[in-house]
Formats: C-alpha cells, structure tokens, sequence
C-alpha cells in the first residue's frame, strides 16, 4: 500500500463535469478556469486533459500563470483576467495571450507596447462586484478608445457576478441588466466585440439568461457547487480526494491533553490516531476540534490544535492500524466526503480549501492528462 499523503486528480471525473456544463449551456462555448494552478489541481495535466475534450481557451488570474502553461506546451488560447503592467504587456502580446482591459490607460499602454503583432483584447465591465474593471457608466469613452486603436483588436467584454451562489438572485439580475445594455451598446459600434461572456459556477447553475456567447466554469467543473444556495442543475463528481494514512496509534489515559494549547483532553481511555497532515499541507487549523476524517468507511473527529505536520483523531476502541488509509474529502472506495460539507464546518468554501491544498502534497493524476 502507498503510505503516502497525496491529493488524487481524476482527470476522468473532470471530463465528465466540463462535458456536463457544455451540454447545458450549449450552444454557448466553454472557457474553463484554469487560474490559481487550476483551483489546485495543477494547470499544466488540467488544460491538457481539457484540450484533449476539445476547449481551445482557458483563463488565468496572471502572467505567470499563462506563461507557465505555454511553456508547458499547453496550445489553448489563454485569457488573462488580471490586469497587467506596461512591462509586462509586450511578453504577453507576443505569446498571443488574450489580455484584460479594464479602462483608456491599458489601451494606451497597449498600444504603446504592440508593434507588428495586434493584441486581442478582452474588456473587463465592472457591473458591481467593485473589484476590477471598467466601471459600466464609464464604457462609452472606453469604448471610442479601443474602435479608434491601432493595435488593440477587441475580441470579449465579459463581466463577473458576485451574488450568483445566492439563492437571492436580485443583485445577480441587476448586474446582467448592467451588462445587456453596455453589450448591446458595444455592439452597435464599428469595431465590436464577438464573444461576451458572465456566467460564473453559480449563474451556469441557475441563470441560464446569462450564458451569452460563453461561460467561465471554475469550481463546478472540480466537482463541486460553490455555495449551498445553487440549484443542483448538474451533479458534478469531485475531481481531487486529499488523503494520508495513519502514521501511528496511541493509547491515551483519562485526562490527558490533546496538542498546543490543551484544547481537548481526553474524557476517557481511548485511542488517537495521528496524521501525517498539518497546516503546512493546507488543514486549516480551524479544523481543531471540528474536522473530521473518514477511515474504513466510518468518521472520526480531529482533536486537540491541528498542527503544522500533524492531526489527531480520536478513534477509541476501534481496530484501527498504522498504514490505515484516512481521507479528509472526496471520493473512494471507503465512501465520498464532499467538499462543500467539509468547507461549512470551518465557515469557509471549496475553492479556499482546494487552493490551500500544499506544494508538499504529491499530485497523483489518474487517467491520461
């Protein structure tokens, strides 16, 4: 058996979501989110597997990200959605990335830095998620800029829900009107934009109006739904199962505490069974007392204060052995935790625990990437 702390990446259970979100949004195309090394799940074996599935974009947060997937030989086109400075604007021209525009100074920067080679171009309408973009009552001068621009060929104007995990869809509906009438607007121009895109996770679940040309899937597609507030329009299966074994078993007294700080103390003679796994590997420490594990199909709680390489599970009488698989979440032989749940119980969601998930935890990938 691999007594090895690992996080496995079913490349097969993602093909099934992204095959399952294309079929209902179709006959909008897909540009899956591959930012933040894909949720987690590494973006170099993700987009490869997604090329496999015929999806020529993905999208990316920053340069680097892009960078490091051409390089990889990753041949999608790549949208950046961060904005980026002046010198790092000829780099991304040349690779052909798809850059962000969020107002007249990266037009003009743009424009400074292309040569022979035009830039495509993506505008970034902020409809009110107020974090980045093109505020949507400034468009029209931002507009006039980009038809009268020399290098810059304007291919997208998206935008991003910030409510659309709510069941509580007003917000979400006032964005989309936001964003109906600055599109409607751009298309009347001369040189207009041909692919406009919005529907995050949540809007692909419950806000079929919004899917436009193309929809931008990021967590839905690793298998889970970002909020218990979404329809479950789609059953995706979860892409990543984080799981180690147990390094050893201890038997404990009646009242002898559990790790720093004395948090729990044992309330009878029982077992505990320690983990490999701390905070250094992405278990938050919120888990302390409140995580759970599920070893031979049963859970068991975390106790005492996660600690940097290590947890600890009271397991009590049970014939429960060092080498014994333990996973946190995800889906196996043992049983399917999901993630979601696993998110709630420290007040979080799936994508900060996914993202958290350590460099020093082996990726195993199962299926061809």
């Amino acid at each position: 058996m691999n007594h090895e702390t690992r996080a496995e990446i079913n490349l097969d259970n993602l093909s099934y979501n992204i095959r399952a979100i294309q079929q209902k949004v179709s006959p909008s195309r897909v540009i899956p989110v591959v930012k933040a090394d894909a949720y987690g799940h590494g973006a170099v074996p993700v987009s490869r597997r997604l090329a496999k599935e015929g999806f020529t974009m993905v999208a990316v947060s920053r340069l680097e990200e892009a960078m490091e997937l051409r390089e990889s030989g990753v041949v999608q086109s790549i949208l950046i959605f961060g904005r980026l400075f002046p010198d790092e604007i000829p780099a991304a021209i040349k690779a052909g990335f798809r850059l962000t525009v969020c107002g007249a100074e990266d037009i003009r920067w743009i424009e400074e830095a292309a040569q022979e080679q035009p830039a495509l171009v993506h505008v970034n309408l902020d409809t009110g998620m107020g974090r980045m973009g093109l505020i949507h009552h400034q468009a029209s001068q931002c507009f006039d800029e980009l038809v009268k621009a020399e290098h810059c060929t304007w291919e997208g104007l998206y935008s991003h829900f910030s409510t659309s995990d709510e069941s509580d869809k007003e917000y979400a509906c006032l964005q989309l009107s936001r964003f109906r009438e600055i599109l409607d607007r751009a298309r009347s121009l001369t040189e207009k934009p041909s692919i406009a895109h919005m529907a995050n996770s949540g809007a692909i679940l419950d806000i079929p109006e919004s899917y436009f040309d193309a929809v931008r899937p990021g967590i839905l597609m690793y298998g889970h739904y970002p909020s218990n507030e979404t329809s479950h329009a789609i059953e995706p299966r979860q892409v990543m199962t984080l799981k180690t074994f147990v390094a050893h078993i201890r038997e404990m007294p009646e009242g002898y505490p559990i790790s720093y700080g004395r948090r729990w103390v044992t309330r009878m003679p029982t077992k505990i069974a320690v983990l490999p796994l701390g905070y250094a590997d992405g278990i938050d420490r919120r888990f302390s007392n409140t995580g759970e594990v599920l070893i031979h199909g049963r859970r068991y709680p975390m106790v005492g204060t996660i600690t940097m390489d290590y947890c600890m599970v009271e397991v009590g009488d049970e014939p429960i052995r060092p080498g014994d698989e333990a996973i946190i979440w995800g889906e196996s032989a043992q049983g399917t935790v999901p993630l979601l749940e696993v998110a709630e119980k420290i007040g979080t969601i799936p994508y900060e625990l996914t993202c958290g998930v350590s460099k020093r935890i082996k990726r195993v990938y199962l299926g061809d990437s």
